[in-house]
């Protein structure tokens, strides 16, 4: 039967669901320095693991856990990337449980690093 008149628009598809339960969020997000380039869907993906530079304070997505910035958490949820390469990640997750299966295929590599660098976040 279905719905008459009611049409979807955006995306479509199944997104995955990355975390359990979230305990504590960084208040007020963090603005990420990212080149809309380096992300051709628009969005830095829900799940990817942010760092503050501590001599600039501007957030950024990292790769690795042992480098010179020090993770803070993982977005909450996937962020629009904006043209001038400030995005705000309204959510960033710092305790809390988190599925390594739905988490970016990079992060996925280094789970149990992220496990030791993002103590308060139990990963499942």
């Amino acid at each position: 039967m279905g719905l008459i008149g009611v049409k979807r628009t955006g995306t479509q598809g199944f997104q995955k669901v990355v975390f359990e339960n979230v305990i504590d969020t960084l208040p007020g997000g963090l603005m990420l320095e990212v080149a809309k380039a380096d992300y051709p869907d628009g969005y830095v993906p829900e799940g990817s693991l942010v760092g503050r530079d501590p001599a600039t304070g501007i957030g950024e997505v990292l790769a690795v856990t042992d480098g010179a910035i020090k993770p803070i958490g993982l977005t909450h949820r996937a962020s629009e990337v904006t043209d001038g390469g400030n995005t705000f990640a309204n959510g960033v997750v710092i305790s809390g449980t988190v599925r390594i299966k739905a988490l970016p295929t990079a992060l996925q590599a280094i789970a149990e690093d992220l496990a030791t660098a993002l103590p308060r976040i139990t990963f499942v």
